[in-house]
């Protein structure tokens, strides 16, 4: 049997089918809560109605204060227009009125449903999201425009893996062209293009280092990531990545080809200066701004029968002036050489003569150097014994 409810403009129908005696009860509740439903979906707080065969069945209250045009008509989903694209992956779509009726919102969020009636729409207001996606749209435009001076590569990929942002230091670094950056291409095919421009280090290991930013992408990593690539090229791109708490990961690529080549053309400069101290016959110590002893040469352990040259950890000033004391004879001169090391105002040379116990005579000399650092000379005064002599006598 069909029964047929009116409520407000709409018409609600209801199929009752016979059912067994031992149901009854339940059919007359079934029946019963037709007009209920029905007043229930016409005085939704949102919009609903029904389109079948193209055409407008059935609307709700909401959808006849709202959505009704001036001339009385209302033509379903074709009245609305999609707003811009998603501003982020998984975000509701907004849609909005063609034509804007007064005190309508701004946007709605539209959501389907097909049934054997047609199909069932159902519209919220979403101003609130097409304001939260604006603002998103203008935080990541400000993002973009404030890395775009930046000369370190940024690439920012969201939680499908998918390359959502970049900067122009990210194309030139890496070679790869702008437009096929912004089709937002995968981790995975991101990689892939590396490698195939000579952007990854080689020989690598490449299934492995595309499972570490796999995981680095995933959240797997903790703390920051970071590897310098030498690339084939000769330069030298650090590589630091953060994952994000909800998944995705920003990658960070920077040129330090410049810093590298000054920092091994200091190490270099170091290693020619410890050789020419080497070669002395003097002993030579240097001493940091800490008052730890950083170098002491071969001559030197000759000296103080001692092997602080190879020392693993640096001895400080008070352990060196011990020595000095125990291998020379008394003389006030260690208590202001370790005040002197430990003082950090302005300093200039000094020299002092000091006795070893085998009686050789010494000239001390104390040089402030770069850095707050300390350079101690010992040379022996006149004739006296070879330092494998003053050795043997302690």
């Amino acid at each position: 049997m069909l029964v047929g409810l009116l409520f407000g403009l709409g018409i609600c129908l209801a199929l009752v089918v016979p059912l067994p005696a031992a149901r009854g009860r339940r059919k007359g509740a079934l029946v019963s809560s037709g007009p209920t439903l029905g007043k229930i979906a016409y005085s939704a707080p949102f919009g609903i109605w029904i389109e079948s065969g193209g055409q407008v069945a059935w609307v709700n209250d909401y959808c006849l204060k709202t959505f009704m045009e001036q001339d009385g008509h209302f033509k379903g989903i074709d009245a609305f227009e999609k707003l811009t694209a998603k501003a982020v992956s998984g975000a509701e779509e907004v849609f909005r009125l063609k034509s804007v009726q007064p005190e309508s919102p701004e946007a709605f969020s539209i959501q389907s449903q097909k049934n054997g009636a047609g199909t069932v729409f159902y519209a919220k207001d979403a101003t609130l999201l097409a304001e939260t996606e604006n603002e998103l749209k203008r935080f990541i435009q400000t993002l973009t425009a404030t890395f775009a001076h930046l000369p370190i590569g940024i690439a920012v990929f969201d939680r499908e893996r998918d390359l959502t942002l970049f900067n122009p230091a990210l194309s030139s670094l890496l070679e790869l062209a702008p437009d096929w950056l912004a089709r937002r291409p995968s981790m995975r095919a991101f990689l892939d293009r590396l490698r195939n421009n000579g952007s990854i280090p080689e020989p690598r290991d490449f299934t492995t280092l595309r499972q570490e930013f796999a995981e680095l992408e995933s959240g797997a990593f903790t703390g920051k990531y970071e590897v310098d690539w030498a690339l084939p090229s000769g330069a030298i791109y650090r590589v630091t990545g953060r994952p994000h708490p909800r998944g995705g990961a920003a990658l960070l690529f920077e040129d330090i080809s410049r810093t590298a080549a000054m920092e091994a053309g200091y190490r270099a400069e170091i290693r020619q200066l410890y050789a020419a101290l080497e070669s002395l016959s003097e002993a030579v110590a240097i001493f940091n701004q800490a008052g730890e002893l950083t170098y002491a040469n071969d001559a030197f352990d000759e000296l103080w029968s001692c092997t602080l040259s190879t020392a693993v950890a640096p001895p400080t000033v008070t352990d060196v002036s011990r020595l000095f004391q125990k291998n020379c004879l008394p003389t006030p001169v260690w208590g202001e050489f370790r005040n002197f090391i430990h003082d950090l105002s302005e300093r200039s040379q000094w020299q002092a003569q000091i006795t070893h116990t085998c009686g050789a005579k010494l000239t001390m000399t104390v040089s402030p150097i770069a850095d707050g650092r300390v350079f101690c000379e010992f040379k022996r005064a006149g004739a006296s014994p070879e330092p494998e002599q003053l050795a043997d006598s302690t």
